[in-house]
C-alpha cells in the first residue's frame, strides 16, 4: 500500500503589530494598580490601624488586577 498524500500545512499568519501593541499597552494600564499598591503597603503596614485590614481586599484585587495584565503582555508576545 501506497502512503496518502498529506496536504502541506498553510503558512502561519504573522502577528499584527497594531494588534501586538495594543495588547502591550493594555498590559501595562494593568500593571498599574499592583505597582500603587505595592507602594502603599508599606505606609499602611508600618503603622496598624483598623483601617488597614480594610485595604487588604484592595491589595488582593489590585494584585489580580496586575496579574491579569502580565499574563496578557505575555501572551501578546507569544502569540
Amino acid at each position: 500500500m501506497s502512503v496518502p498524500e498529506v496536504p502541506p500545512t498553510p503558512p502561519r499568519q504573522p502577528r499584527s503589530v497594531i494588534v501586538t501593541a495594543l495588547l502591550l499597552i493594555g498590559g501595562i494600564l494593568l500593571l498599574a494598580p499592583g505597582v500603587c499598591a505595592v507602594v502603599f503597603i508599606r505606609e499602611y503596614i508600618s503603622s496598624p490601624s483598623p483601617a488597614a485590614s480594610g485595604f487588604m481586599t484592595l491589595w488582593v484585587i489590585s494584585f489580580v488586577i496586575s496579574a491579569l495584565g502580565l499574563a496578557q503582555i505575555v501572551y501578546a508576545f507569544r502569540r
